[in-house]
Parts: structure tokens; sequence; C-alpha cells
């Protein structure tokens, strides 16, 4: 249970006025004596001074926002994702003359990663954008008990209970599959690289929808697996020995991470696309090539999503009564030359 103003008053035998002025450091006519009890009283008590009971009496702000990201720095820049966050937040705050911090998470200590962020909060930052989100670990909600203001780029599936902005990964995946569908592809083989993260759980219950919808049997989905930390050259021999299998799939969900790979072991193994096997780029990041516009893609809106949550967050900080509203962000699926209807020769091989 949170350490309340109002414990720390009780504790130390003095008003809450008094214990606020004392985190204000409005001292005035206050006794060493009276000073003295406060001090102790929060040190024994483990207090962390509320950010907006701290700053906003005042209206002072440090004009810095802290970005909660997974625990492997390395990791993070693995894919396009994060890069893309972070150019898209630093031109933003820029702009409104914000500072950014970036935090990477520690599984091992919790208690203190937590007494840890809520100490910035109450020093050195206005508010989080947490990333990264796990059903299972709802850490967020203790700075929204201590009024510390956050806001999450992610949707937990069936939850609604906290403050977010998401793509909408369940619909991209809902339309990317029902393209395939509707070419004559039932046999699907879909990317993963985390089962326990929001988004393949979302993407998952996605999948089941439509194969509910087109009766498609959950043996001819195939989930591929790779590992995030894995090298080009690890990719590369994950999609040789499956496309090398006789009842693979006929069309696949991949992101643009994993694209190349795929692409080369198709062509060594003498694979036509879209002729042999179709695809749909499901994480796909906008370049300057105009061949990979040719593709058959959905386009990735975490410079968007990441934009729109850095908004909502500043809201919070400044207007913390404010009903806050989250935000869907709509994925669209755009076709291309990568997926064709289905040949009946390879239907029936398969």
């Amino acid at each position: 249970m949170s350490i309340t103003i109002s414990d720390v008053a009780k504790r130390a035998g003095v008003s809450k006025s008094t214990v606020s002025n004392y985190l204000n450091e409005k001292y005035g006519k206050m006794s060493a004596e009276t000073k003295k009890a406060i001090e102790s009283t929060i040190r024994e008590l483990g207090y962390t001074p509320n950010l907006s009971a701290r700053r906003l009496p005042n209206k002072e702000k440090s004009k810095t926002i802290c970005l909660i990201i997974p625990g492997s720095l390395t990791r993070v820049f693995n894919s396009f994702y994060y890069p893309t966050v972070f150019s898209a937040i630093e031109k933003i705050s820029e702009k409104l003359k914000y500072n950014m911090l970036i935090y990477s998470r520690k599984a091992f200590d919790k208690d203190n990663e937590m007494s840890f962020l809520k100490g910035m909060a109450a020093s050195m930052v206005d508010g989080y954008i947490i990333f990264d989100l796990s059903a299972e670990d709802l850490f967020f909600k203790e700075f929204e008990e201590a009024g510390i203001p956050y806001v999450c780029c992610g949707k937990i599936e069936d939850y609604e209970d906290y403050r977010y902005v998401a793509s909408d990964h369940k619909k991209a995946i809902k339309d990317a599959m029902e393209h395939l569908i509707r070419l004559g592809h039932r046999k699907i083989g879909i990317f993963t690289q985390n089962d326990s993260s929001v988004v393949e759980q979302t993407r998952k219950k996605g999948i089941e929808e439509i194969c509910e919808k087109y009766a498609v049997r959950e043996s001819n989905i195939t989930y591929i697996e790779f590992p995030p930390d894995s090298s080009d050259q690890k990719i590369y021999d994950i999609w040789m020995e499956h496309l090398r299998r006789g009842e693979r799939p006929t069309a696949y969900i991949i992101s643009t991470t994993i694209r190349q790979q795929f692409q080369l072991a198709a062509q060594t193994l003498g694979l036509s696309i879209p002729e042999d096997i179709s695809y749909v780029n499901i994480e796909y990041y906008k370049r300057n090539n105009s061949e990979e516009e040719n593709q058959t893609r959905v386009v990735s809106k975490a410079d968007e999503v990441a934009e729109a949550a850095f908004k909502k967050l500043l809201q919070v900080i400044y207007n913390p009564a404010s009903e806050f509203e989250s935000q869907m962000v709509p994925l669209e699926i755009t076709v291309g030359e990568t997926t064709s209807v289905l040949k009946n020769d390879l239907e029936e091989k398969t």
C-alpha cells in the first residue's frame, strides 16, 4: 500500500499542510524540531512525494518526460520500431521544448525499480510513456495510485482500466488474414517473436476470430518463431529450414525485420513470389525504395502512436483533473505485388 502525505503528517504529529510546506521548501516559521520530525518520518516510512502535490501548487515542471522501455538496450535496435519511436518523440519534444530520458527496465528487482521511478517523478521528470506492455505486469498502475502522470503505448486485450494509445494490431492481422483467405490461401504461416507481449496476444486473438469466421482449421496456421536477438544468419537459417518443408504454408504474414531473409531463402530454393508463395508485410516501415512499395503491406504507425502518447501525457501533466480518452490508431492494408490467387496445382500439393 502506498504511503501518503496523511500518513507522514499523522506519524510526525503535524498537519498535512505543514508536511506539504516542508516538501515545497516553504519553511516560514517552521521550527527546526518540526523539520527534523518530518524528515525522519519520511525516511522511516519510505515516503515518495507525489509529483502533483510537489509541483502543481507552484506550477513548476521539469519539462522532462521519460520513456520506459524493455530491459535490453541492444535488443531495442534490432527492429525499426524503437528508432522510429525515438525519432518521433525527439521531434515533438524539441518543438515543445521538452527533454527526453530513456529508462530500460530491470526485471530482477521490481520493488527497488519502482521506488527509483517514483523518486524520478518526484524530482526529475513530469511523467512517463511506457512501452512493451505485458498483461501479467501492470506495474504502471502504481503510477496512477501515486498521482504520477503516465500513458502506455499498447493495448492489453480485454482490459481498459488504464491510459493508452495503441495501434489496432487486431484489425491489422484480421485484414491480412482475410485478404489471403479470399485469395484461396488456407495454409498460412505467421511470424512470432514474443508470445507474452501484448501485440502477440492481440494478434492471436484476431487470428482465432478470422479462423472461426472462415472455418479455417487451427492446424492450418503455422507459427514460425524468431527469437528477438536472432542474427540475420539465424533468421535466414530458420526460413531455409521452414521453406524446405513439403507441407509448408502457401502464404505468410511477416515483418520488415525478417523480410529480406525470407526473400533470400525463397530465391535460394527457387521459389517465386507471389507465384509460389505469397506474403503480407504486417510491420512495414516506409522507405524511399520504390520496389518495397509494391509489397502487400500494413504500414506501421509507431511514430503516430508515439506522438499521440506524448501529447496526451502533456494533457495529464498540465490538466490532471481532465478526463483521459484512450486512443486506438487504425492500421490499413495496401495490396501490392507480393500476394496473388493460390494456383490450383499448388493447392493440391499442399
